[in-house]
């Protein structure tokens, strides 16, 4: 019983914590979800532009694509405007999901590199944390 009780006394200072006049506290800064790659970079056609300007730091835009013909819960990734790939298919149902609800969620890049030559072309990588704006 003891145990319910102090329970109780930590929820309710929790409670307390979160509530402000009788408003919930927004959080102070922006909620850090996952980090990925960006998939599908081999198939946009201008990337051999765009990729040497993609530095540590920079955004990215997310926008859900629920009319994409090979995903459904596909998540567009834009630099600059332009077209760079998808968020991983096996990453995107829960991000979809956020923002299906009305969320909105948005990518900074960790690092962009080239990785080690495949048949004799390099292979470009994007990573990117993704956030949950508040």
């Amino acid at each position: 019983m003891a145990n319910i009780q102090k329970t109780n006394s930590e929820l309710g200072k929790f409670v307390e914590f979160l509530h402000n006049d009788g408003e919930i506290k927004p959080f102070l800064k922006d909620v850090y979800l996952i980090t990925v790659h960006v998939a599908g970079l081999e198939f946009v056609e201008d990337i051999e532009e765009i990729f040497p300007n993609i530095a540590k730091g920079d955004n990215l835009e997310l926008f859900r694509e629920k009319s994409n013909e090979h995903d459904e819960l596909a998540i567009l990734v834009k630099f600059n405007g332009e077209k760079i790939g998808y968020v991983p298919k096996r990453n995107n149902e829960v991000l979809a999901n956020l923002m299906d609800a009305g969320k909105e969620l948005y990518g900074v890049v960790e690092n962009a590199y080239l990785d080690e030559v495949y048949d004799g072309y390099p292979f470009k990588v994007v990573e990117f944390k993704i956030f949950l704006k508040e």
